[in-house]
């Protein structure tokens, strides 16, 4: 609507003249007039008398045509309102407006140094209320030698109709790991929405669709790995269980925290590839004492099955290290094809190939060492895990090493909260496994970005 049509429709409805009697011509010598009060409607940010010194509209003198113009010119060139509208009833001059929506957030950068990829640089947005309605838009954006991943999110309250909570996920994920004998590329969209269950939990539905490549095989690698190479696609359905404490509503913030989440996933509905994938994650934090310990532990399991014929390749299978299990590096953890005497030097080649079962156990005993800034943890730590199982139709190069054999590791660290994620320290003091073939890692720093 036009600020000509906007002021017409405010001269109308203020008393000024009637529509059908004016014309036009008649219009622009039209006679003010006085009001004993302006009041202002639909505000909520914006006190009254912020709008009304914005509108440059005062009771007690004559207000003609002009004034009504450069009122609604004011206001709505502020950028924070939508719509402005002047009515009167007698003496009273009405004010309505329509404030735009309220951003918030910004962005954010960072950079470090991560032990499982090598020095990065990394990138947040964060929008709330960006389209109205509480709609929110996120994303992360993390380069570094070995890993490039963006991730992007759009949630709303109001997500396909009105009071139903959900939104998309979309992301892109480049893997160049010096230790993995291949490279690996994902991209994903992914719709989904979420439901209250009784104020104790949330359940999501979703939709994905995925494409996932397999390149760059080492030609030594093992024949399953070589077997695995290239593009697939997939699309399917899943949904995810959680509960915990901060769910649950209460007058006092509770120290002690829990939660469960199950996700189940299933893809067949179209594509290359048709899997059951299965997690559980179960977290839970008990204060100790009043002065600050307090002892947290994750439990995580996962399972990813081929289904209609289909096997999981090295791109859906688990594998454990770094971050995901102390003590050892990266990915590491895992079933292998180890091939003796198979290198060019008479050396063997032993493949980390990723399991389709994984369980791990990290438990953190937190010492408050430094009690005058929260953003700052030192712990120390136990963590126990295994990957096991790989199902498969090509033989192995070698012979493979598949064994639900746990490894086990201990030691002190120190955690530190950014804008940007978490980075986290830890020095494993010991670190044991039967299998002899996973690469220790007796400092590790880390980074985790929570999206």
């Amino acid at each position: 609507m036009s600020y000509r049509t906007k002021i017409a429709q405010a001269l109308i409805t203020a008393g000024f003249f009637c529509a059908a009697t004016v014309s036009p011509a008649q219009q622009n010598d039209l006679p003010s007039r006085v009001f004993k009060t302006i009041q202002v409607v639909g505000n909520d940010r914006f006190r009254d008398g912020d709008v009304l010194a914005t509108s440059g509209l005062q009771t007690g003198v004559p207000l003609g045509e002009a004034d009504l113009v450069s009122a609604v010119e004011a206001l709505e060139y502020t950028g924070e309102f939508k719509d402005v509208l002047i009515t009167s009833n007698g003496d009273v001059l009405t004010i309505t407006v329509k404030e735009a929506p309220e951003y918030s957030g910004g962005l954010t950068f960072g950079a470090g140094y991560d032990s499982d990829i090598g020095g990065f640089g990394a990138m947040g947005l964060n929008l709330k209320n960006a389209f109205g309605n509480n709609t929110e838009i996120g994303a992360n954006l993390l380069i570094s030698k070995e890993v490039r991943t963006l991730r992007a999110r759009i949630r709303s309250d109001n997500f396909w109709s009105q009071g139903i909570n959900g939104g998309v996920r979309l992301s892109f994920e480049q893997y160049e790991f010096d230790n993995t004998a291949y490279d690996y590329e994902a991209a994903k969209i992914e719709p989904y929405v979420v439901f209250d269950v009784a104020e104790k939990a949330l359940v999501e539905l979703r939709y994905t669709l995925s494409s996932k490549e397999i390149s760059n095989v080492d030609p030594n690698a093992s024949a399953i790995l070589l077997a695995e190479e290239g593009r697939r696609t997939s699309s399917g359905v899943g949904f995810s269980f959680a509960t915990g404490s901060s769910l649950i509503k209460s007058e006092t913030a509770p120290i002690d925290a829990w939660s469960i989440r199950f996700d189940q996933d299933f893809t067949g509905l179209g594509g290359d590839t048709d899997l059951s994938l299965t997690k559980l994650s179960v977290f839970g934090r008990k204060q100790l004492s009043s002065s600050g310990f307090a002892l947290r532990t994750r439990l995580e399991m996962g399972a990813v099955k081929g289904l209609s014929g289909d096997k999981p390749r090295a791109s859906e299978r688990f594998t454990l290290g770094g971050a995901s299990l102390r003590g050892f590096a990266r990915g590491t953890i895992s079933p292998r094809d180890t091939c003796v005497g198979c290198a060019a030097d008479g050396g063997d080649i032993s493949t980390i190939l990723g399991g389709d079962y994984y369980a791990v156990l990290r438990t953190d005993l937190l010492v408050p060492i430094f009690k005058n800034r929260p953003e700052i943890e030192t712990f120390l730590f136990f963590d126990t895990g295994s990957v096991w199982g790989l199902d498969t139709n090509t033989a192995p190069s070698g012979t493979l090493s598949d064994s639900r054999k746990t490894r086990s590791s201990a030691g002190i660290g120190a955690s530190f909260d950014t804008k940007v994620g978490k980075f986290e320290s830890y020095f494993a003091i010991d670190a044991s496994s039967d299998e002899g073939l996973e690469e220790k890692q007796s400092f590790g720093l880390t980074f985790r970005s929570e999206f």
